[in-house]
């Protein structure tokens, strides 16, 4: 248990600590600074605040990663023993992790906002209140923002696509793993706020900006269906439910 945490600790500050020093406080910052979506850089105190409960995150993530080796480990979930038996298979669901994870990230996303409705109690706007809110105190993200989260969504986050897939599509273990990596990186890389060489993710730059619009990712256009895409800073003045 204990080298996993360390490696997973380790990486964390190696890709965000580096990224966000590279960004923010390199000699290479104000080279960078016309590249960046909102020309407001954040307060040292943001960073060392999304530092720590990244951190945290990471460790409820780790928390995860263990909790499915034992499944697998006790026979509890069932999985793919080698890579051999089913190698095309196989290669779908890793080739398209960053795909079939986003809509599992939808929903808890969607959730965690007010659901601004009367037919049933309004749980989205508790949840946000007392979970989600926490993420949205990164009002100028940066990698470490990515997954500066309540330990509730943090632990929600890595656990729903990977054990959800695990066990309906009977995935190698490998694939579960690389799930919870991709909701790693991608949440960092996504959220550093530059357009080069950052991720330029401007969808989720103005969910920040603007709360009711773009819970999803851009290149699954589940926002467009349900009607809470926003384009443009002009978009997100209208009414987003």
């Amino acid at each position: 248990m204990w080298p996993l945490l360390v490696r997973n600790l380790i990486a964390t500050w190696v890709i965000c600590g580096f990224w966000d020093w590279f960004l923010y406080l390199s000699p290479m910052k104000e080279v960078l600074r016309p590249f960046k979506m909102n020309p407001k850089y954040p307060p040292l105190r943001q960073l060392q605040h999304d530092a720590l409960h990244t951190t945290l995150a990471t460790l409820c993530g780790s928390g995860v990663e263990i909790l499915l080796c034992r499944l697998w480990a006790t026979g509890m979930l069932p999985m793919q023993e080698t890579l051999a038996e089913a190698p095309l298979w196989t290669l779908l669901w890793a080739a398209t992790i960053v795909h079939w994870r986003i809509p599992h990230f939808y929903l808890m996303h969607r959730g965690m906002h007010p659901w601004r409705t009367t037919r049933v109690p309004d749980f989205g706007k508790f949840l946000y209140r007392h979970v989600h809110a926490q993420h949205h105190k990164s009002y100028l993200p940066t990698a470490f923002s990515g997954t500066n989260m309540h330990p509730v969504e943090a632990t929600l986050y890595y656990l729903m696509p990977s054990l959800f897939m695990a066990y309906l599509c009977r995935l190698h273990p490998a694939v579960a793993l690389g799930c919870i990596f991709d909701c790693a990186v991608g949440a960092w890389l996504g959220h550093d706020g530059f357009r080069w060489p950052g991720a330029g993710d401007f969808f989720h730059q103005l969910h920040h900006e603007h709360f009711d619009c773009n819970y999803g990712a851009q290149h699954i256009p589940i926002d467009k269906w349900l009607g809470t895409y926003c384009g443009s800073k002009a978009d997100a003045r209208g009414s987003i439910a």
